[in-house]
């Protein structure tokens, strides 16, 4: 019983899980183990939903701006141009995605939530060896497992978590 409480390992070694890619547990900058859930597929666009953005019935970022006067909203400078990876591309009537090049930051869904949606195949990323010093400020951990399906009772996961245990137990340093 007190081993699975309180392995013997050689320092600290915690876990993080996120169940959306939004990380607001910030699962991938303060943990030695995150799983973060994420999808495979396509985004799924609303195209109607994209026009009444910019039409102005749907107010963007759901709304967290209201009382502001930040303009008309700008698909092209607000979502497309700030999109990391440059996969997405506005013709004035048509949102694109391409997805091989999507990196998942989740800054489009958060700003048109009623346009876009996370895709069907869902799952989750493994990371380690993220930490967060105080000087230096957090670092993300590296990815693991690009995309690994969830279904309990789990398994897959708890394979990759005594791997890594095992390894920590033999190669950890103290401190």
């Amino acid at each position: 019983q007190d081993e699975l409480h309180r392995p013997a390992f050689p320092y600290k070694f915690k876990f993080k899980f996120d169940g959306c890619p939004n990380g607001c547990v910030c699962a991938m900058a303060r943990s030695d183990f995150a799983v973060v859930g994420t999808w495979k597929d396509d985004i799924k666009i609303d195209q109607d939903a994209v026009k009444a953005y910019m039409g102005g019935e749907f107010k963007p970022n759901a709304g967290a701006h209201a009382g502001r006067d930040w303009g008309k909203f700008d698909i092209q400078a607000e979502v497309v141009d700030r999109c990391p990876s440059k996969c997405m591309s506005w013709d004035g009537s048509k949102l694109s995605i391409k997805t091989a090049d999507c990196v998942r930051c989740m800054h489009c869904i958060n700003t048109m939530p009623r346009a876009l949606h996370i895709g069907d195949e869902r799952g989750a990323s493994i990371l380690v060896g993220a930490k967060a010093p105080v000087v230096d400020g957090a670092q993300m951990g590296s990815l693991l497992v690009p995309f690994i399906s969830c279904e309990a009772p789990y398994d897959e996961i708890k394979e990759v978590i005594e791997k890594i245990w095992d390894w920590w137990m033999e190669e950890g340093k103290n401190r």
